[in-house]
């Protein structure tokens, strides 16, 4: 049992049970969804919202850039102001494991809670010089995303995450630095992909359709439309799919499509029997960041729910150079 989650709760309970939209919750010590829902309705009752929800939504999103159009700052010591969302920064950051230098919910925003801010922001990978709670921090605060390395965890994902963050915040928000390779990674990979090729905010969903395969920057670049920057980017990111695949070994301190990565993509395009050619083609795009890679590319493969007891099947894939007997 955390003593200081135990607080959070505690606190959470006591000031927001007689209030239309938050339910009371189990005083455990012990952080789970159910806290991590009743900081975030008792941030949107702040905000105004009695019709409270599980999820951070268009709704909270435009309530807090509303009331907080330039973030959350940092209170000027000594102010005596004190603001329920100061209490709730505060217990969503002990239920993260960070210390706010306060042994109770103070319900103020000083040194102490802006440092735990800062140290957040160096853990996700983003600039940590202001300790203002963005809108994007604030997801975080609602969130069971963890930003620290985790127990079976990469060091080197975990960079790659804090790359993400740090160029890509615009169009993914703050994806866990928590070392593991999981589906919001992957679509940020994605979304990173989109970025990369032109796509808008809005328009970098994360779905790779038709659109993104057109755009895939094929490396290297044999026709010279490609400018340095998307050539340097689209380089960044297939390390990163190469890592997050398991090639641990490639270096991410150059841009330089050298032998070394050349011969790294080859054993990756291998082990998925793509044709080992050394480039970014559009087979290895897909196979790097679709679990069923390019569903049109050409093989030689059968994929059946049928046996093969009868005859003609059998015959049907020999003749056809699938199968052998």
């Amino acid at each position: 049992m955390d003593q200081m989650v135990l607080k959070t709760q505690q606190w959470l309970n006591i000031t927001y049970s007689e209030k239309q939209g938050y339910n009371p919750i189990p005083e455990t010590g012990v952080t789970g969804w159910t806290t991590i829902y009743a900081l975030l309705h008792a941030l949107q009752i702040e905000l105004g919202i009695t019709a409270t929800a599980n999820n951070f939504g268009a709704g909270t999103t435009s309530r807090f850039n509303e009331k907080f159009p330039n973030g959350i700052p940092q209170q000027v010591y000594p102010s005596e102001i004190e603001d329920n969302i100061y209490g709730i920064i505060q217990g969503a950051l002990w239920c993260k494991g960070y210390s706010t230098g306060a042994s109770e919910i103070t319900k103020h925003f000083y040194s102490g809670t802006g440092n735990a801010i800062k140290i957040l922001k160096g853990d996700a990978g983003i600039d940590n010089s202001s300790s203002v709670v963005t809108l994007n921090v604030m997801k975080v605060l609602m969130s069971m995303d963890q930003f620290k390395l985790v127990n079976g965890g990469s060091t080197k994902i975990r960079d790659v995450q804090q790359r993400l963050n740090n160029k890509y915040e615009d169009y993914i928000g703050l994806c866990p630095c928590d070392g593991v390779y999981g589906r919001q990674m992957n679509k940020s990979l994605i979304i990173v992909l989109q970025a990369i090729e032109g796509f808008s905010v809005d328009e970098a969903t994360g779905n790779f359709g038709s659109g993104t395969i057109s755009r895939l920057p094929i490396l290297p670049d044999a026709t010279g439309e490609l400018d340095v920057t998307t050539i340097n980017d689209a380089t960044d990111l297939i390390k990163y799919a190469l890592i997050c695949n398991g090639y641990s070994s490639v270096n991410l301190e150059t841009y330089e499509w050298n032998s070394s990565l050349i011969s790294i993509i080859k054993e990756f395009q291998c082990d998925m029997a793509l044709t080992s050619n050394g480039s970014a083609d559009t087979d290895t795009w897909m196979a790097l960041l679709l679990s069923r890679g390019n569903p049109v590319r050409a093989c030689v493969a059968c994929d059946t729910s049928y046996d093969f007891l009868n005859q003609s099947r059998r015959d049907f894939l020999k003749n056809n150079g699938i199968y052998n007997y």
